[in-house]
């Protein structure tokens, strides 16, 4: 299936889509990764009408031990609230299971991510691509692919891409929102501070519009949720 999927992907052009009404499940692993890769499409969803709602899995809090610093949750969750205001979703659960180490609460992930897909009945949801190059980001779409197999929901899944790229299939077209989106990651001032995400995120939202002929674009896979399980487990078996 793995290759099979690979080859299928790079065959096929990658379909430049524009964004609908709907109701939208995003799953941050951590206070920042709601905007880094996604905040450019989850602007277009506001401006449409869509109602969004944000899961921050970790707590955020870095390593003390090697920083030398007290935990950075509070001011973390200040930032997020910032950024949910200036973009206007909701936040729907601040999860504060320990940064750097989700691959140990897969189930608490998948019990909380369940609960939502049940209670809040999203149409969409936003997801790390499942090899992302960050434990964290893998831990959380695996708890989500529990979830979903959990509870049956069977909506689609757009898989995110942050510290790697993915394989697209889909991409929309953020040139309009590049400014909001450069203020949401703003938003998370701390982080900013101390690695440049703003370029980096827009620099390749440039490289990834070059495909579509746009100037600014995000980059997604996109599957129904069975087909996005199936590959999340096969992928997440092999690495």
């Amino acid at each position: 299936m793995l290759v099979r999927t690979h080859r299928i992907t790079h065959r096929l052009p990658v379909q430049l889509v524009a964004v609908k009404p709907a109701r939208v499940l995003v799953l941050a692993p951590h206070m920042d990764d709601e905007v880094i890769p996604i905040g450019g499409t989850l602007a277009l969803h506001r401006q449409v009408g869509s109602t969004v709602g944000v899961i921050y899995v970790s707590d955020s809090a870095g390593d003390p031990e090697q920083t030398k610093k007290a935990s950075e949750t509070a001011v973390r969750k200040d930032e997020a609230r910032a950024c949910s205001q200036f973009l206007g979703f909701e936040i729907l659960n601040f999860l504060d299971l320990p940064d750097g180490s989700l691959t140990q609460h897969e189930p608490a992930i998948a019990s909380e991510a369940a609960r939502i897909l049940a209670d809040w009945k999203p149409d969409l949801i936003f997801a790390p691509f499942p090899t992302d190059h960050h434990r964290d980001h893998q831990a959380t779409t695996a708890g989500l692919c529990r979830a979903i197999q959990q509870s049956g929901w069977s909506g689609e899944v757009w898989g995110y891409e942050v510290w790697s790229t993915l394989w697209p299939n889909r991409c929309v077209d953020i040139t309009a929102q590049v400014e909001t989106k450069r203020q949401s990651i703003l938003c998370h001032a701390s982080q900013c501070a101390n690695m440049s995400y703003v370029e980096s995120a827009l620099g390749l939202n440039r490289y990834r519009g070059l495909k579509v002929g746009v100037a600014y674009a995000e980059a997604f896979y996109a599957a129904e949720a069975k087909e996005f399980v199936k590959l999340c487990n096969e992928l997440l078996e092999r690495i």
